[in-house]
């Protein structure tokens, strides 16, 4: 995986990237899946016939969508993707190799989520790390919606959601989840979309069912045959007192 994330265009930077990343107080995991957006990006600039001077994060999206590259699972637009390609491309720009104005472009906000995060900060008192996973979820849904949000409609909410979603690991839509319903609750106290919006945002089933024995033991398979009866055979019987055991071995059945 390490000759693979540097056997690309971006693969002289990663360590440095690696670096930043740790002094901006990044976790492991996350640091990973950002230098392999870092490195994603790169290959596919160079199959652009570009080079990281003008590294695009709109075509980069495009491109993930339909994403067949090597070791890249399927693409996964996800939050994560998008978001360390994003830094991967400050951190250029911090070095000196790609074009800053490119990224004056791509990273102008929206007024509303600007003054979401202003609320969030002065109403809810969240975090900075809050307050930015939170408006990169809104961006998000701006960006893909386009229109005034007062034309927005639940259709249009739960696709977008449930597109995203389908990329997404567990802990990724759950966080979105979150983020998405406080971004329209926030639009609707405004007076910006329709009141209940945020109801189009479905909940995420995370639950797993509780431990159940994976075999029987010699000795329960004993008491299992000697539990039926020898003059009834028919498949009905076996199938009754099968449960009937099952059930006092390993609780009620539901």
């Amino acid at each position: 995986m390490l000759g693979h994330l540097r056997s690309g265009p971006s693969g002289p930077y990663l360590d440095g990237f690696a670096a930043a990343l740790e002094q901006q107080g990044y976790g492991p995991e996350t640091a990973v899946r950002y230098l392999r957006a870092a490195a994603h990006i790169g290959h596919v600039v160079a199959e652009q016939g570009a080079g990281l001077t003008d590294v695009d994060l709109a075509a980069f999206g495009e491109h993930l969508r339909t994403c067949r590259c090597p070791r890249a699972k399927g693409g996964r637009c996800n939050h994560h993707t998008i978001y360390g390609a994003r830094l991967f491309r400050r951190h250029l720009v911090e070095l000196g190799v790609c074009r800053s104005a490119a990224v004056g472009v791509a990273s102008a906000e929206p007024q509303l989520v600007a003054d979401f995060k202003t609320w969030l900060r002065k109403h809810r008192g969240a975090s900075d790390a809050t307050v930015r996973l939170y408006a990169r979820d809104a961006a998000g849904l701006m960006m893909e919606l386009r229109s005034d949000p007062a034309g927005w409609r639940p259709n249009d909410v739960r696709s977008y959601f449930l597109e995203h979603a389908s990329n997404s690991g567990s802990g990724t839509i759950a966080k979105m989840t979150t983020s998405l319903r406080a971004f329209l609750r926030y639009l609707a106290a405004a007076g910006r979309c329709q009141a209940g919006l945020d109801g189009a945002v479905p909940a995420y089933a995370h639950w797993q069912l509780a431990d159940m024995p994976r075999y029987l033991s010699t000795e329960q398979v004993d008491r299992l045959i000697a539990a039926c009866d020898g003059d009834a055979v028919g498949p009905d019987v076996i199938e009754r007192s099968c449960f009937c055991w099952c059930a006092s071995a390993c609780g009620p059945v539901t």
